[in-house]
């Protein structure tokens, strides 16, 4: 027996649904009756058990399309809905439809087998449902919401269609609107301590985040969140108002709970780089962007949690000549381990900080602590510093502020790229440097064409001489080694991206053939892409 509401505020109607036809003899049971939708989504919250809801669309205090945009918002399973409607509701009709319903009753054409055919199908359909399996509608649901997830993904890379209509965010089922969007980019701090938490598990960290975030998203009604890598996240939020005052008032609420949730039920503390409000969906890749350099700016502005553009503008402006975006040739040097041409670098950047003295010493402290940040950054993303020692790193930029002169500050950041360069010596260990460098090229360009020729000459050997000294040192070949490297990024994508197509996987790893990839997939790890994904996904 399936329990029906009927929600109309003119009492003839009401009592010719409910004589309409014998509902009990055909398994309906008349369960209530409401004046307006307000009445109705009460008696809902505190008897979920309504099946069914014929709702009329124009009522006072609270109309079918609000009580329709209520009931999606309720927690678990929410009633069926029919909407009653006249030929003159279309607009409603239409705007009822994008909310997801699909059934409605016209009612000039209220005839008993009519109304009794409607029931009967949703009746069936209903019963259909309840026999799938508890795992087939998780996996349903599961597909949505990578569904989703992808879509946003595609948003944030290459910005959304201005063919696309505002209706594509109802119709994907997105908490957002078209206009007044900001990107936040969430970064894991101290993430290498999270891997050592949860292991081969990582994949439950990342799902425990994602749902915390979009859980406050829920309640506050607005937002989406998906996850780039197990310790970058970003939300989209979107706002009626363009007041940034109101806007900024709004984010600051949201991001303080965001980093309470995950601190009291995850144990992890974030940094959140912010972006301007963008006017329209469609330039969303640009703030996206502004979204990670600002996240970025928390190796220095270490004391803030969330950084907003204003806050780093600012920071930037009065710092006088930035260098980020000169740090290349200083990275390389380190890359290379060679000790000359790295203090070589860093006297260049001393010059080029040397330039803004005329705009005081805060300025010259601040340009510092941005090189301390190059160098930090460098060691934390090539993993030359353990848990201990990034958690000091406020320590190692306090050091830029506490130093009395400039050539002793420049004395301990060169001391400290001497240890640097100490540390990336005792990792290569007794491989040949010139092996080292065609490695660490190989993990870095595994996505790209990559050949024994071009390698070479980037280590400036010939091929038969690096060939065989690469094959002694590492113990495989150079071709070996480039498909074991290509192998564990595909198969670590699959890991934390199982929504992610197999020509998708096979691109990424350098592959543009995806027969050839899934051969030397099989080949390698004696099962099919296929069969990997599935048996990852269990």
């Amino acid at each position: 027996m399936m329990n029906v509401m009927i929600v109309e505020d003119e009492t003839i109607m009401r009592l010719a649904l409910t004589t309409l036809i014998d509902w009990e003899t055909n398994g309906f049971r008349i369960a209530y009756e409401a004046s307006n939708g307000y009445q109705a989504l009460q008696y809902i919250k505190e008897n979920r058990e309504i099946d069914i809801v014929i709702t009329d669309l124009k009522m006072p205090v609270m109309d079918g399309l609000e009580l329709i945009d209520e009931l999606n918002q309720l927690n678990g399973t929410s009633p069926h809905v029919v909407i009653l409607s006249a030929y003159d509701d279309f607009e409603f009709v239409r705007k009822a439809f994008k909310k997801g319903i699909n059934d409605y009753i016209l009612k000039s054409e209220m005839e008993p087998n009519l109304v009794l055919e409607l029931m009967s199908r949703i009746k069936h359909d209903y019963e259909v449902e309840q026999t799938m399996s508890k795992q087939s509608r998780e996996i349903f649901h599961g597909e949505r919401i990578r569904l989703k997830q992808q879509t946003i993904r595609e948003w944030l890379e290459v910005g959304v269609s201005p063919q696309l209509e505002p209706s594509i965010l109802e119709d994907s089922n997105m908490r957002l609107e078209w206009t007044n969007i900001t990107v936040s980019m969430i970064r894991v701090e101290g993430f290498a301590e999270v891997q050592e938490r949860y292991g081969s598990s990582i994949g439950e960290f990342v799902s425990s985040v994602v749902k915390s975030i979009d859980q406050v998203l829920t309640e506050v009604g607005t937002g989406e969140v998906i996850s780039c890598n197990p310790h970058e996240y970003v939300v989209l939020l979107s706002f009626q108002t363009s007041s940034l005052m109101l806007v900024r008032h709004s984010i600051s609420e949201i991001m303080d709970q965001i980093i309470f949730v995950l601190k009291e039920y995850i144990n992890i503390q974030v940094t959140i780089g912010v972006s301007e409000l963008c006017e329209e969906l469609k330039h969303i890749p640009a703030f996206y962007l502004q979204a990670r350099k600002n996240a970025d700016l928390g190796f220095v502005i270490n004391k803030h949690r969330i950084i907003y553009p204003e806050e780093a503008n600012h920071f930037l402006k009065q710092s006088g000549e930035t260098l980020i975006g000169k740090e290349q040739a200083l990275l390389d040097a380190l890359r290379e381990g060679n000790e000359q041409s790295v203090l070589q670098e860093l006297d260049h950047m001393f010059t080029r900080i040397k330039r803004s003295a005329s705009l005081g010493n805060e300025v010259l402290r601040a340009r510092y602590t941005e090189l301390l940040m190059i160098l930090v950054k460098f060691m934390y993303d090539n993993g030359f510093v353990n848990n201990k020692e990034m958690n000091k790193i406020e320590d190692v930029y306090q050091m830029a502020w506490q130093i009395d002169t400039a050539d002793r500050l420049q004395a301990r950041i060169s001391s400290l790229a001497q240890q640097l360069l100490q540390e990336i010596d005792k990792k290569a260990g007794q491989m040949n440097r010139v092996v080292a460098i065609a490695q660490a090229y190989i993990v870095e360009h595994y996505d790209e064409e990559i050949t024994l020729g071009k390698v070479s000459e980037i280590v400036h050997l010939s091929e038969s001489h690096f060939s065989t000294l690469f094959s002694k040192a590492v113990g495989e070949t150079f071709k070996e080694f480039v498909t074991k490297i290509r192998m564990e990024k595909a198969m670590e994508s699959m890991k934390k991206e199982p929504y992610l197509k197999i020509y998708e996987i096979a691109e990424r790893t350098g592959y543009a053939n995806t027969e050839h990839f899934s051969r030397v997939f099989k080949k390698t790890t004696g099962v099919s892409p296929n069969q990997f994904m599935k048996s990852v996904s269990m």
